[in-house]
């Protein structure tokens, strides 16, 4: 099988409709070479912010941590209490050969609640992933949950999919409630530059804070 084809494939298509798992499966190997290849900097910018607010000795979920990316970018700062989640088995054996996490754990983020106790972290992030999630309320609820307050969330959407999925909209919800406080919102940066036909695709980086009930 064409790992290189799979990749494009789960990048391009509704993947709702397909088994993620598998298709990890098929193309976990050469992931982080890909997205190098393609120029893509989001796990080292999203570090770069989280370091801004949070302190490197405090516990960190990175969710959807797959091979490991951000947990890596995270290292290198100085963070040793890093809890990463993934759906795929076979992104995860890789982010547990990297040895940049203290706790690796298989779970799908659409089943919530996650398996772990109320403001058990610091800070979440999730980097890269929630493309592959239609409704973010659910994932956002939960983190917000996971994160104690004053602690920070920050996660990345396509352009396109923050309005297609009405990102706007529910972030407000958020804010009105008075259950996360907006830190930032970025302009559209470029997603994965190298990559033939994604040249103008973009990306948003938003950094949220958590208020206490």
């Amino acid at each position: 099988m064409n790992s290189e084809l799979q990749l494009s494939d789960l990048a391009q298509t509704d993947l709702s409709e397909l088994d993620v798992v598998e298709r990890y499966a098929h193309f976990a190997p050469v992931y982080d070479q890909s997205v190098h290849d393609w120029g893509y900097q989001s796990h080292r910018v999203a570090a770069e912010a989280l370091r801004r607010h949070v302190a490197i000795d405090q516990p960190v979920l990175d969710a959807g941590c797959g091979t490991g990316l951000v947990g890596a970018a995270l290292a290198d700062l100085g963070y040793k209490d890093v809890t990463g989640m993934d759906v795929s088995p076979d992104m995860l054996r890789r982010a547990e050969e990297g040895g940049r996490y203290r706790k690796l754990l298989s779970w799908n983020m659409t089943r919530t609640p996650y398996p772990f106790a109320d403001d058990a972290f610091a800070a979440a992030t999730c980097i890269g992933v929630l493309s592959l999630i239609t409704d973010p309320t659910p994932v956002l609820r939960e983190f917000r949950r996971l994160v104690q307050p004053g602690g920070y969330l920050i996660f990345t959407q396509q352009e396109i999919l923050y309005e297609q999925y009405g990102y706007e909209d529910i972030l407000r919800g958020f804010e009105q409630r008075k259950e996360l406080h907006r830190e930032s919102i970025s302009e559209p940066v470029a997603y994965l530059p190298n990559r033939e036909g994604y040249e103008k695709r973009t990306l948003i980086y938003c950094i949220y804070r958590v208020i206490d009930d």
